[in-house]
C-alpha cells in the first residue's frame, strides 16, 4: 500500500512538471486541429492522416502553422481569399499571438489554388519565395507521374524548407554548415555528401536525382570533386565568399590539395548571379577562358528561367572537359599524366630536346595532308629554321586535351623538347578551325603581329595545306623583316590617304597666303560705342538648346564574365573575415 501510495505522489509530481510545458506548448497553437482536411476525397483517409502527422511534427521548430483546405467547390458569392481567411480564422489556425501561418486552398473544380499569409509570415517571407513556392506545387499538380498525395507532400517539403530559409534571413545567421570557428579552419575530406544543394527550391525531386546520378558518376569516374548549388540568400557575404566558402566548409575537396569546383546560382534579389567557381588546384582549370566559355553555354537558359537545362549543360562541360584531359592522351605525355593538374607557368623549354640544332617540324595528327605534302613543308620549315637560329613548328589534331587549345599546343611543343626560341601553329578540329600560334623566347616579339588575322579567310576554306602554304609564306616574309607582308588594298588604302593628307595641307597653305592679302575691318561693337550713352541695367541668360550627358555610376561589383576574385583567403580581399584557408577563383555573370 505504502508503495501505490509513493507511485501516485510520483505520478502526481510528474504531472506537475509535465503541466507547464504542456500549457506553454498549447499557448503556441491549437493542436486538437486538423492541419490538412480533404473535403473532396483527393487522398485516401490513411494519407490525409500522414499529412497531419507529418505537418504536427514541424509547427513548434517552424513556429509557424501550414494548414491546407482541399475542396470540390465553394460558395460562388465569395472570393478565394475571402474563403480562406474566414475558414482560417474560423478553424483557430495560427501559431504564436498573431496566429502567423501559411494556408493552402485548392479548389479541385476549378482547379484553381493559392497560398495565403498570415501574421508574421506575411512579412517574414519574401515575394520571390512564395513565387518559388507556389510554382513547385503547381509544377508537381501538372507532374501526370504525381498523385494528389505525392503532390501536397512536396508542397509540405518545400514549405517547411522556405520558412527555415526565410527565419535565417531575418534573423541574419550564418548558413546551417558554416562552422562555429572559421579561424584555424583547416580542409577535410568529407563524406557522403550531397552533390546537388537546392536551397533555393528551383529544383523537382526528379530533377534533383537525375543532377545527382549524373554528378555521382562522373566524380567516381574522374576522381573530382564536383558539386552544384543554390542559395536565395548570401547572409550578407558576397557571391564568391559564399560559394567558395561552400566548397571549402563542407570538405567538397578531393587530392591532397583539396581541389574543388561547383556550379552555383543566386537568386538572392539584391545580387543574382551565378558563378563556377573553383579551388585550389582547380583554379589553374578553370580560368578567365573557360569560365568564359561557361558563360555563354549557360547564359540563355539561365536568363530564361530554364535553371535545370543550364545545371546539365554545366555538368556536361566539366564532364567533357575533364575526361578529355584524362583519358587515351597521346603517348608525348608522361604516363600517368591529368592535362589539368599540370603546371604550364615557369616551364624550361628545349630541355628535354634531343639535339639542340633547331628544327623544324610538321606533326600531322589529324592526318590532313598527303606524305608528299608533309615533307615539303617540313623541308621549307627546317631551311628557315637552320637560317633564323629557331625551332618552326606545325601541329594539327582532331580534338584538343587540355583546357584551352593553346595549352594543348604548349604541351605539345613542351613535352616534344622544342627549344626555348621558336613558333608553333596548331590547326584542331576536323576542319581545323581552331587555330592560332605560340611564341617562344626571343620570337615573343612576333606575337603582336597576330599573324592568325592573315590566316582567317584562308582557314575558313577548310584546306590544311593552303592554310599551311599561306602560312610558311608569312613566316619567311616575318622572320626577314621583322613584319607582315603589307596588303595590297592595305597599300592602297595609305597611299589614298597620303594623296588627301597633301591636298588639305596644300589648302591651308594657300588660305593663309590669301588672308594674308584681305583687308580687315574691325568688328568689335565697343568701337562704335559713345561713352556715356549704354547702361547695364540687370542681366539674363536664355538657352535655345541644352545637351545633359548622364554617365552610369560605375559599380563596384564585376559584371562581366571571367575571374571574379582569385586572392588569399581569409585575406584583405575578404570582406567578411570569416573565410577558410586556401585560394579561390570564380567566373560567371550577374543577370
Amino acid at each position: 500500500m505504502k508503495r501505490f501510495g509513493s507511485l501516485i505522489l510520483a505520478a502526481l509530481l510528474l504531472c506537475c512538471l509535465l503541466l507547464p510545458a504542456s500549457a506553454a506548448e498549447d499557448d503556441l497553437f491549437d493542436r486538437s486541429i486538423r492541419r490538412f482536411n480533404d473535403y473532396s476525397e483527393t487522398v485516401t483517409e490513411e494519407q490525409e492522416l500522414q499529412l497531419n502527422a507529418k505537418v504536427r511534427e514541424k509547427i513548434d521548430a517552424l513556429r509557424m502553422d501550414l494548414p491546407v483546405c482541399v475542396f470540390y467547390t465553394r460558395n460562388s458569392d465569395t472570393t478565394l481569399s475571402e474563403f480562406a481567411e474566414d475558414y482560417y480564422a474560423r478553424n483557430k489556425y495560427g501559431c504564436g499571438e498573431d496566429k502567423s501561418g501559411l494556408l493552402l486552398v485548392v479548389d479541385t473544380k476549378n482547379a484553381s489554388y493559392d497560398i495565403y499569409y498570415y501574421g508574421e509570415a506575411d512579412t517574414l517571407i519574401a515575394d520571390d519565395a512564395r513565387e518559388r513556392l507556389s510554382d513547385a506545387f503547381k509544377a508537381a499538380c501538372h507532374n501526370e507521374d504525381l498523385t494528389w498525395y505525392d503532390a501536397f507532400d512536396r508542397y509540405y517539403d518545400t514549405a517547411f524548407r522556405t520558412v527555415e530559409n526565410a527565419r535565417k534571413r531575418a534573423e541574419d545567421a550564418l548558413p546551417d554548415w558554416y562552422p562555429e570557428q572559421t579561424e584555424g579552419f583547416t580542409d577535410y575530406h568529407g563524406e557522403d555528401l550531397p552533390p546537388v544543394v537546392d536551397d533555393a527550391l528551383i529544383f523537382t525531386p526528379e530533377q534533383i536525382q537525375t543532377l545527382s546520378d549524373k554528378i555521382r558518376a562522373m566524380n567516381e569516374r574522374l576522381g573530382i570533386g564536383y558539386v552544384v548549388f543554390t542559395t536565395d540568400y548570401l547572409y550578407g557575404l558576397t557571391p564568391e565568399e559564399y560559394s567558395s566558402d561552400f566548397l571549402h566548409f563542407n570538405g567538397y575537396g578531393v587530392g591532397d590539395d583539396f581541389g574543388a569546383v561547383g556550379f552555383f546560382l543566386c537568386l538572392d534579389l539584391e545580387d543574382r548571379c551565378w558563378l563556377t567557381m573553383s579551388i585550389n588546384s582547380y583554379e589553374s582549370v578553370f580560368t578567365s577562358d573557360v569560365t568564359y566559355e561557361i558563360d555563354e553555354i549557360v547564359d540563355s537558359s539561365i536568363r530564361s528561367g530554364d535553371y535545370y537545362e543550364a545545371f546539365l549543360l554545366h555538368v556536361d562541360y566539366v564532364d567533357k572537359l575533364f575526361s578529355a584531359w584524362s583519358e587515351d592522351l597521346p603517348a608525348w605525355y608522361p604516363e600517368g599524366t591529368r592535362t589539368y593538374e599540370l603546371k604550364r607557368e615557369g616551364r624550361d623549354y628545349g630541355v628535354s630536346a634531343g639535339s639542340t640544332a633547331p628544327r623544324g617540324t610538321v606533326e600531322d595528327k589529324a592526318g590532313s595532308l598527303s606524305d608528299a605534302q608533309k615533307q615539303t613543308f617540313s623541308d621549307a620549315l627546317q631551311l628557315l629554321s637552320e637560317q633564323y637560329g629557331v625551332d618552326l613548328v606545325i601541329y594539327t589534331d582532331t580534338d584538343v586535351r587540355a583546357p584551352r587549345s593553346t595549352q594543348y599546343a604548349d604541351d605539345f611543343y613542351y613535352y616534344n623538347g622544342f627549344g626555348e626560341n621558336g613558333v608553333c601553329l596548331f590547326l584542331f578540329g576536323e576542319d581545323g578551325s581552331r587555330y592560332g600560334t605560340l611564341c617562344y623566347g626571343n620570337c615573343k616579339k612576333y606575337a603582336s603581329l597576330n599573324i592568325e588575322n592573315e590566316l582567317r579567310d584562308t582557314v575558313r576554306s577548310g584546306d590544311t595545306a593552303q592554310v599551311i602554304e599561306k602560312y610558311i609564306e608569312l613566316l619567311t616574309f616575318m622572320l626577314k623583316h621583322g613584319r607582315l607582308p603589307m596588303q595590297k588594298a592595305t597599300a592602297g588604302f595609305c597611299l589614298a590617304v597620303g594623296v588627301v593628307a597633301g591636298l588639305i595641307a596644300a589648302a591651308i597653305v594657300t588660305d593663309k597666303l590669301k588672308d594674308a592679302m584681305k583687308i580687315k575691318s574691325t568688328v568689335a561693337a565697343q568701337t562704335y560705342l559713345v561713352n556715356g550713352s549704354f547702361v547695364l541695367l540687370g542681366s539674363s541668360s536664355h538657352y535655345l538648346y541644352s545637351t545633359v550627358t548622364k554617365r552610369a555610376k560605375p559599380k563596384e561589383t564585376n559584371s562581366s564574365s571571367g575571374s571574379s576574385s582569385g586572392g588569399s583567403r581569409g585575406g584583405s580581399s575578404y570582406s567578411s573575415g570569416r573565410s577558410a584557408g586556401g585560394s579561390y577563383s570564380g567566373g560567371g555573370r550577374r543577370f
